[in-house]
């Protein structure tokens, strides 16, 4: 088999900085692939392929693939844009594989428990139902693109939330048994320790430059009467220190945390008359100066140095959304949105691009999430995925999957011991010191 045989698709977004990362990444693939003096293959960002909003769910972007590639190809290879490849140990790996059949390849991932973010799937026996880890990189054989191709052209995509991807892309394949499960391949990997490695994930957070200061972050928490004896002492025993600029709005005020009651009855559910208030109070009443916003909820638990870390990456001209990207209706048209849980990190371009459109919460407790998700996409402001917040608890998810992060949020504090949590993931330690060392050839190394 050879190289262009394999079509790579970088999973790659919009925003500046991710592209230049992908494009780095093309650039390392296809210069691996002329010192193997064969015919390049085709390597595809797939920001750049599609318009479609839903295009970083891959699935509804297989019908163009198999139209395109099916005949002179034999494999369509996934990675993220920090994936670290070894473009001749790849194909000797796929060489292993008849393409002629129906292949899923991947780096295996389950749960240890059944859990919230795949609907408690498998809850019988969670470990049995293998899904790939998107940082190993991953690979459907063009047989098995093919009959994705027809049953998706036979019965439309569901139409509903988008979670967790890489499980529901696994599940979707598996079909309940009629399709392949996923086939572990050892030497696709995410930390460097074997030799055989094919590829590798680079886990650090980014840095360009110098780390954002504190006090060019404002941190709006949202809370409401009934928590603030149960979770506001939470937020300033663990996170709340790290943070220069910080207030907590809820509906009533209490002098004593202090909380900001910004006039909008609390809500069960949706917050979204809470979460406009706090944009225009941010881009009409706060210092000018401060660059960003980031609003989580009384249960989030965050590191704001590690945040100050990630933002130096982005700009403040360009708009930036950033969080853990989810998607709702994206099989028909739809569109992401950053989950409120794990925190939602806004620029000041952002925030005033959308107070200066008209688009506002259709009542006070609508999904604020969502709607933010609406109005941004109304705008064609992307959302920012990044991995490292999470709408979710440590435990929600695979060890060897955070094993190669350096989270920056979890969520929920339900059967858990939030101190705990946060001492063991998100408090500084020695480490975060060592971080600009081990930074150093962040640019290099491509």
């Amino acid at each position: 088999m050879y190289l262009k045989g394999i079509v790579f698709v970088i999973q790659s977004q919009s925003h500046s900085f991710h592209a230049k990362r992908a494009e780095e990444l093309r650039k390392s693939i296809l210069k691996q692939a002329a010192d193997l003096t064969q015919e390049l293959p085709r390597v595809l960002l797939l920001h750049e392929l599609s318009e479609q909003e839903g295009a970083w769910t891959i699935l509804p972007l297989l019908p163009h693939f198999s139209v395109t590639f099916s005949r002179n190809s034999s494999w369509i290879f996934f990675c993220e844009e920090e994936t670290r490849i070894q473009v001749p140990e790849l194909l000797e790996t796929l060489r292993r594989y008849n393409p002629s059949k129906e292949w899923f390849l991947g780096k295996a991932l389950h749960d240890e428990e059944s859990t919230i973010i795949h609907h408690y799937a498998f809850s019988e026996n969670p470990t049995v139902f293998k899904y790939p880890d998107f940082a190993a990189g991953w690979a459907l054989s063009i047989p098995l693109v093919k009959k994705l191709t027809k049953r998706l052209k036979s019965e439309s995509l569901r139409s509903d939330f988008t979670i967790d991807l890489k499980h529901e892309i696994a599940l979707y394949i598996w079909d309940k048994g009629d399709g392949p499960p996923l086939t572990p391949v050892p030497e696709l990997c995410t930390d460097s320790v074997d030799v055989h490695c094919a590829t590798t994930f680079h886990s650090f957070l980014p840095l360009c430059g110098n780390p954002v200061k504190k006090e060019d972050i404002f941190v709006a928490v949202k809370t409401c009467k009934k928590f603030h004896s149960e979770r506001i002492p939470i937020v300033k025993q663990t996170w709340a220190g790290q943070a220069s600029l910080i207030e907590y709005y809820s509906d009533h005020a209490e002098s004593s945390i202090p909380t900001v009651d910004l006039g909008i009855p609390n809500t069960d559910r949706g917050h979204c008359g809470k979460t406009f208030a706090i944009l225009e109070r941010f881009l009409n009443h706060s210092h000018d100066k401060i660059a960003w916003l980031v609003i989580v909820d009384d249960d989030t638990l965050i590191s704001i140095s590690r945040l100050q870390h990630l933002l130096s990456c982005y700009e403040s001209s360009e708009p930036v959304f950033l969080g853990e990207r989810y998607g709702y209706g994206l099989g028909t048209g739809g569109y992401s949105y950053i989950t409120g849980g794990g925190g939602m990190v806004f620029n000041r371009e952002a925030i005033r691009r959308l107070l200066t459109s008209k688009c506002r919460c259709y009542s006070n407790d609508a999904p604020d999430d969502m709607v933010l998700g609406m109005c941004f996409s109304g705008l064609g402001v992307p959302v920012t995925h990044s991995p490292l917040f999470h709408q979710a608890r440590p435990v929600d998810y695979p060890e060897d999957y955070l094993s190669h992060q350096v989270p920056i949020s979890f969520h929920k504090h339900w059967n858990i011991d939030p101190v705990k949590v946060y001492v063991t993931w998100l408090a500084p330690s020695e480490e975060d010191k060592s971080w600009p060392e081990t930074q150093k050839g962040f640019k290099e190394e491509l």
